[in-house]
């Protein structure tokens, strides 16, 4: 099987788009294939496919399936800075900011990205309205014989905790734990945000049920995002936030009404890699 690729890195969570369309029923084959070090070597994939719709057929946009079914903000806002690199007609341009509408896995709403050129042909900055949080809650779980306080951030198609690092020490036994209590419910994708509120650093760590994957991440848009809901709700306040990670930075904005999320954005770099043939 040969498959035409895309290859992009939205600050470091490189991300495998493939552009032929491929039956639903082969995205974890093909995706663990592409995913592994002998082939294309990303973080994840997700499958480029024609809108199912009405609205984003109208709007003759694409969608785009993850790999897993889940959600995910950093594929979300490059497949938009795609759209533009590959001077795609639907795509409408207005005073210098190209506006993209997309059909997204995880999410029932088509979802608004911004994407600006740079002077380099292959990259852009792309922003992403991303989908509001379903639910927040501060909660803890039992670990080595003590309880670790953490948020809860539930996303459509993906869930995301966020913990002190500090807190932490094994974050492999912590994950499994993590996951032992998530496998009792039904979900998409879970990750664990290990944060350090004294420097700001993210680390992020993120798990595909549907491919049973788990990638520490360089950057993860749904975990900034969580993170950015987290510190709004805490500070009872809009933040705007620039939030680092191992593979640099991701701005995540958050405003409130009446106590609540109103608006959530999410910003960062995105640099077309390769595009060519993958042969499986």
């Amino acid at each position: 099987m040969k498959l035409n690729y895309v290859k992009v890195n939205p600050v470091e969570n490189m991300t495998i788009f493939v552009m032929d369309l491929v039956d639903s029923s082969q995205h974890k084959i093909i995706a663990n294939k592409l995913m592994d070090y002998n082939s294309l070597h990303g973080e994840q994939v997700g499958f480029i496919e024609s809108p199912r719709t009405t609205k984003g057929r109208s709007l003759n946009t694409l969608r785009l399936q993850m790999m897993g079914g889940e959600f995910c903000g950093n594929a979300t806002r490059s497949l938009a800075a795609l759209m533009v690199h590959l001077k795609i007609d639907s795509v409408l341009k207005d005073d210098g900011v190209y506006n993209i509408m997309l059909e997204v896995s995880g999410s029932d709403e088509l979802v608004y990205c911004q994407v600006r050129a740079t002077d380099k042909e292959n990259v852009y900055f792309s922003r992403v309205q991303m989908p509001l949080a379903t639910r927040s809650s501060k909660t803890n779980i039992l670990f080595n014989g003590g309880l670790v306080d953490m948020t809860r951030v539930d996303f459509p198609g993906i869930t995301h905790f966020i913990v002190e690092d500090n807190d932490v020490n094994n974050k492999e036994e912590f994950f499994e734990t993590i996951k032992k209590k998530m496998d009792k419910g039904q979900y998409d994708a879970f990750g664990i945000m290990f944060y350090n509120s004294e420097t700001g650093f993210l680390k992020p760590l993120v798990y595909v049920r549907a491919t049973d994957s788990k990638y520490w991440e360089r950057s993860c848009a749904s975990g900034t995002s969580a993170l950015g809901v987290a510190l709004a709700l805490e500070r009872s306040k809009n933040i705007e936030e620039s939030v680092e990670q191992p593979g640099g930075k991701l701005n995540v904005s958050v405003s409130l009404e009446d106590g609540k999320v109103a608006n959530l954005y999410l910003d960062g770099q995105v640099e077309i890699v390769s595009e060519g043939i993958v042969y499986l």
